[in-house]
């Protein structure tokens, strides 16, 4: 009998997966809470706590649910992560298949947050990233408050097919329809959509870069091909006013693509990176600089 894993995330404090653990009999309901020199782990309300692992509280959860997920082999085991844990983070990092992922977020300021640039007090992500995280892996998302139009068109865009309930009418519900995005606008909500069979000047990338930080996008995502990386395929990921670029393997194609989800003009997105690629000129005396090092 195989274990049946549901996650629930949220920088918000809620009753949700209490929700969850009583609305399924048999099941396990297991929390992990941050001290300031151990993690404090909860299985249906006995506490046990845990030392740091290098003091590293990712780190101690990873390798306790490990242990938990061991223990409850062939159980409903009910997750209910801490508020920092980002769900596809901790599901890759375990190896685990989960039935279904719900992030509960506060809807008055989800949007904020998701736009913002503050830091998390415990890493180097930023707030946004964190809840951008959480909302698009969800399956089901479980919204405290009322959102304005805004909001849902935005979610609309970053989880597609997700449930959308409250606190008080939550289900556990796998995403069956497929998760594609709308591009066309809604509520001020927009996709930049840009693509490109050249190269980018590495100096030009990085200030156009800066479209994807100026408080209008919710989330970006690309691969980039860069002149003097000719071999490698850079991976373009930002949330709010953080952003992260690295390796994302070999290059598999002379493309370039990257989608962002905005509340500015994505017009101005996809100009701003064309104007970062390679010109004519630039890119014939690159293809002649290669010639003669072959």
């Amino acid at each position: 009998m195989e274990t049946v894993v549901v996650m629930v995330a949220g920088l918000v404090d809620h009753d949700v997966a209490v929700r969850v653990w009583r609305d399924r009999p048999g099941s396990v309901l297991v929390r992990h809470v941050a001290a300031e020199t151990c993690v404090r782990r909860w299985v249906d309300g006995i506490a046990t706590d845990i030392d740091l692992l290098h003091g590293c509280v990712s780190c101690t959860v990873r390798e306790d649910l490990r242990e938990v997920l061991g223990t409850f082999t062939g159980h409903t085991v009910v997750l209910h992560l801490d508020p920092l844990l980002e769900p596809d983070a901790v599901r890759r990092k375990l190896g685990i298949d989960v039935e279904c992922v719900i992030t509960v977020l506060d809807a008055a300021t989800w949007l904020d947050d998701a736009l913002g640039d503050a830091s998390m007090v415990s890493d180097q992500r930023t707030v946004a990233q964190v809840v951008v995280a959480q909302a698009e892996a969800a399956d089901v998302l479980v919204l405290k408050g009322d959102a304005d139009e805004r909001t849902l068109a935005v979610l609309d865009r970053l989880a597609p097919g997700a449930h959308r309930c409250t606190p008080e009418t939550v289900v556990v519900r796998k995403s069956t329809r497929p998760r594609l995005m709308p591009l066309t606008p809604e509520c001020g909500v927009s996709t930049a959509v840009f693509t490109a069979d050249r190269p980018f000047h590495p100096a030009r990338l990085n200030d156009a870069l800066d479209s994807l930080l100026d408080g209008t996008v919710v989330r970006s995502r690309g691969r980039l091909w860069v002149a003097d990386e000719p071999d490698v395929a850079l991976h373009l990921e930002s949330a709010g006013c953080g952003m992260h670029v690295g390796e994302g393997g070999p290059r598999g194609g002379k493309t370039t693509q990257i989608v962002a989800i905005t509340l500015g003009e994505p017009d101005s997105i996809t100009a701003a990176f064309a104007e970062a690629l390679l010109t004519d000129d630039e890119l014939s005396f690159v293809d002649s600089i290669r010639k003669l090092a072959i």
